[in-house]
């Protein structure tokens, strides 16, 4: 991929978030520690790769921006919602990757006071990368992506991903919304990766995605992606702080945006 334009917004961040991402998607194809998992929670997993990738992108980062904050998974995971931060997950999707399920990537997002700025989410096994900037578009492997057009939920394909972390939700309401909203759509997809899924939103092939229990480095990059994208990004129904905050989700295409809100949140008491 070329380098940005320099004269893009952001354009420097997003130069070090491609090259450090690129880097972390480098181990994660080598795949050198990866059998070697230890479990941070039930089905929370860490392998060496995720903790050498973020030593790699927290290097990166740093050489080039001293004196921003780094708030990773695995090394740094403080909640930073201020000032000029970068929120990294070396390796969204872990689960996938001790198994070899190809829907795995690295998510960088550098944030400022207002938000998401800079954007990458790099999935090497599926060969593509995805990037934007606040105000600049939404690009996949260097060509521009829009959310779909699809406008009734009744042909809608959705993803989501299950609260299976403790503390995080509980399991048995959030299937009975997964059921309800299989029920009114096309299906529901479970990629086990949530800025992928964001990603799979920001490119159209699918028209929503919830989710709850999500840390920052989990959402960011892929929130970006949907807005840059022309799609809808917000919490959920109750909320009085924002997604980055709660870790509740809801981005769609913005067409079935208020019908997702409204199935969501019509759970979302019970969960």
């Amino acid at each position: 991929m070329t380098a940005p334009d320099p004269s893009i917004p952001f354009a420097a961040e997003l130069a070090v978030a491609l090259r450090a991402a690129a880097g972390a998607a480098e181990l994660i194809l080598d795949r050198g520690g990866a059998a070697n998992v230890r479990q941070k929670g039930r089905a929370d997993l860490v392998t060496e790769v995720d903790e050498a990738a973020e030593r790699l992108i927290t290097e990166r980062i740093r050489a080039a921006f001293p004196h921003d904050r780094v708030v990773g998974e695995e090394f740094s995971s403080a909640q930073v919602h201020a000032g000029r931060r970068w929120y990294v997950d070396p390796v969204d999707g872990t689960t996938n990757f001790v198994h070899g399920h190809p829907f795995v990537c690295v998510s960088i997002a550098f944030c400022d006071d207002y938000g998401p700025a800079a954007a990458v989410v790099h999935a090497p096994v599926l060969g593509e990368v995805y990037h934007a900037v606040r105000g600049g578009g939404a690009f996949r492997n260097g060509n521009a992506i829009r959310v779909s057009t699809v406008a009734e939920p009744s042909g809608a394909l959705l993803a989501t991903g299950f609260p299976f972390k403790s503390g995080k939700g509980d399991l048995d309401a959030y299937m009975r919304l997964v059921a309800e909203a299989i029920r009114a759509t096309h299906d529901v997809r479970r990629d086990g990766s949530a800025a992928l899924d964001l990603a799979m939103v920001a490119s159209g092939r699918v028209e929503g995605y919830f989710e709850i229990g999500l840390s920052p480095w989990d959402s960011a990059a892929g929130m970006l992606l949907v807005t840059e994208a022309g799609g809808r990004v917000s919490g959920w129904a109750g909320d009085t702080a924002p997604p980055l905050h709660t870790g509740r989700v809801l981005a769609t295409n913005g067409r079935i945006h208020d019908w997702l809100a409204g199935l969501t949140g019509a759970h979302a008491a019970g969960l």
